[in-house]
């Protein structure tokens, strides 16, 4: 892989950038072909594996932009560049294909959320919602400005009708997917509601993770989509199919999304 990037959290960071709209930011200015690729936090370990994979047959490098779900397609929504998006909620590259910013979309397995708790579980936490307004349990959410998981969380707990009282407990908000493991792992909370494929992720180590029992938190579908905006229209094309393929799906089952 050649550049990794965390995505920042506010607005319009690519026309911030002053980038040439022709290539990709990160781009190291030889005369290789790139695509540009967002992908939520949850998802960057598969996609990072893929993408190494796919450099390979040597068409195509892969710039790599990570963050929340929720910010990057807003910024896909604002800056009207890149070529490529990797979405854990696959209802976000739906509302981009809605409004003619993606042109393809491919279902990559599903996902859910649950709760993540420090391992062994010393609190006997179970999957009740009423953890979440424990005021001596110290809880995380994820923004639902940026986060794809937050934003779910948010919408579960509103049909819940408990979203105002979990509001007032938590500690903190997490700006994506791996903050809200890190809190957990670094003993910074005591729950957080995270995507359950992240326990398969380095990060998870330290913690692990309960069923939330709730009618409200569903099965989400993970989805890719070409962007329309693209530049390198073949090589994004390839790459998707790539990950969309048996093989592309086993490396995403290795990390916990399921067929």
């Amino acid at each position: 892989m050649k550049f990794i990037r965390l995505i920042v959290i506010f607005a319009v960071f690519l026309s911030a950038c002053g980038c040439n709209p022709e290539k990709p930011p990160f781009s190291s200015g030889n005369n290789k072909r790139y695509i540009l690729v967002y992908s939520s936090a949850a998802l960057s370990n598969p996609v990072i594996e893929l993408a190494s994979e796919y450099e390979k047959n040597g068409e195509c490098a892969v710039d790599i932009l990570t963050g929340g779900s929720a910010h990057q397609m807003r910024a896909i929504q604002v800056n009207k560049k890149g070529d490529v998006i990797f979405a854990t909620v696959g209802d976000y590259v739906d509302i981009l294909k809605t409004q003619g910013m993606v042109s393809e979309t491919y279902e990559l397995g599903s996902d859910r959320l649950a709760y993540f708790v420090a391992y062994g579980n010393p609190l006997k936490i179970d999957g009740k919602l009423d953890w979440l307004t424990n005021d001596r349990i110290r809880g995380i959410i994820g923004s639902a400005l940026t986060s794809g998981a937050g934003e779910e969380t948010h919408r579960a707990l509103q049909k819940a009708g408990v979203l105002k009282n979990v509001f007032e407990n938590v500690t903190s908000l997490a700006s994506d997917s791996k903050q809200l493991l890190k809190a957990v792992a670094d003993n910074n909370a005591d729950i957080a509601v995270d995507w359950i494929s992240l326990k398969y992720n380095p990060q998870s180590e330290g913690t692990q993770t309960v069923e939330i029992d709730s009618p409200y938190f569903r099965e989400v579908k993970v989805k890719a989509g070409l962007i329309t905006f693209s530049q390198e229209q073949d090589c994004a094309k390839n790459f998707l199919e790539f990950a969309a393929s048996e093989k592309g799906r086993q490396v995403f089952l290795k990390y916990g999304i399921e067929k």
